[in-house]
């Protein structure tokens, strides 16, 4: 393989890091590189008092690399998530699994798809659906096997994070650039989406008693949405990382032709088309980490921690308030920790936790049960690297939620295999 077309193999790899530790050509030539990666993974899950296969977060990924002009590489990655033990899931437990409510039922789904450009001096330019740089400083606690990337902001909305920008961001411009030092590196993100989704807003007693206020399809949107992420790894002891990241998405919600409908019988009747109202907000999450060691499952010790603030990113279950939307601000924060040993770094205990609570006085008032929204979970696992290619774990989940977030979390074991490509 010549030096050109092992760099462009090089970039392509670097270009899906957070994917998979490998990439496997499936053709090369002087003028570009296809690769593919990704891995399977699934899991028996004993949870709500049931146990089930599940798909856990498998996916494929391809990618092509063009070397171009002088010292620019271009290229695009396209990923798809893949529900192979079962097409009709109901039960979610894992952030990076999750897909928009419209694709859950489907058994192949798009994660991403973007273009590239690279250049050493001007830094990595790519657009399209992809890691939005929000996830530069949360993914360092989202390692978790089965569980895990519920309370740093990064799936907001129990989605994969593509409308509000956070997670595998939707239509998005993103600019990376970072600089080498001899004490470590630093690394900037900025990133800038247009209209990526509508908002289906639907509201209870707006207009009186047994009312409910529906917002006309394409009036109420996410609009305009801004990133910004700066992080810091330094050449301390086994390594040492420092981030912060802060995104914000513009929420119209705004109409003059809201619909009322009259609630108080069987069906909903539809009693004004004309309803005008304005309450637009906006979405932002802000989130700083840090984390000690070489990276997760490495030889040693890792340990990291994410703490952000919101507002409008989450969503509480259906029917837990009354009066207003479920969005609501929260706080939260995330660990994990894991300790690796044995020949070939086989062997890894790990754990940490997953804390999300609301942070907003009209939307506590207004909840049915309880006086807050509280997600709390403890995670412990332990991990057998069969192989370079081949894991198997156990992960157990023990949850002190409240009432509020009951609905949707619990305490769970499970255990499973992942076989990378």
């Amino acid at each position: 393989m010549n030096k050109k077309l092992r760099k462009s193999l090089l970039l392509a790899v670097t270009a899906a890091a957070t994917s998979s530790a490998y990439a496997v050509p499936i053709y090369q030539s002087n003028q570009v590189t296809l690769y593919m990666e990704g891995y399977f993974t699934a899991h028996m899950v004993n949870t709500f008092g049931d146990t089930q296969m599940q798909d856990g977060a498998s996916r494929i990924r391809f990618g092509l690399n063009v070397p171009a002009y002088d010292l620019w590489d271009t290229g695009f990655n396209v990923e798809w998530g893949i529900a192979a033990i079962s097409s009709a899931q109901d039960l979610l437990i894992q952030g990076d699994q999750q897909v928009s409510p419209s694709e859950r039922n489907q058994s192949f789904y798009l994660r991403q798809g973007h273009a590239f450009a690279k250049h050493p001096t001007w830094g990595d330019f790519s657009a399209g659906k992809q890691w939005g740089v929000y996830y530069e400083v949360t993914y360092i606690t989202d390692w978790y096997n089965v569980s895990g990337g519920l309370a740093s902001g990064t799936y907001g909305l129990n989605t994969d994070g593509g409308p509000t920008g956070t997670g595998r961001a939707d239509s998005a411009l993103a600019w990376r650039k970072k600089w080498e030092f001899d004490a470590g590196e630093f690394k900037i993100g900025l990133q800038y989406a247009s209209h990526v989704a509508d908002l289906a807003i639907s509201v209870d007693d707006i207009a009186g008693p047994d009312t409910r206020l529906v917002c006309p399809r394409g009036d109420c949107e996410y609009g305009i949405s801004h990133g910004i992420s700066a992080v810091y790894r330094a050449d301390i002891g086994d390594g040492f990382f420092i981030g912060a990241a802060y995104n914000r998405v513009k929420l119209d919600i705004a109409s003059q032709d809201g619909l009322i409908f009259d609630t108080s019988g069987r069906e909903p009747v539809l009693i004004q088309d004309d309803f005008a109202f304005n309450a637009s907000s906006n979405t932002w999450s802000t989130a700083v980490g840090t984390y000690y060691g070489k990276e997760a499952f490495a030889k040693g010790f890792y340990g990291a921690f994410v703490y952000q603030r919101s507002q409008n990113n989450q969503l509480a279950p259906i029917g837990s308030v009354q009066g207003i939307t479920n969005f609501f601000d929260a706080r939260g924060s995330e660990s994990f920790l894991s300790y690796t040993w044995g020949a070939d770094n086989c062997y890894s205990f790990y754990g940490g936790h997953n804390y999300l609570e609301s942070d907003d006085p009209e939307f506590d008032a207004a909840l049915v049960d309880g006086d807050k929204y509280r997600l709390e979970q403890y995670y412990l696992g332990f991990q057998y690297r069969w192989n370079e290619r081949v894991r198997i774990y156990f992960e157990n989940a023990f949850d002190s939620s409240n009432v509020v977030a009951a609905p949707d979390y619990d305490n769970f074991n499970a255990i499973g295999i992942r076989i990378d490509i």
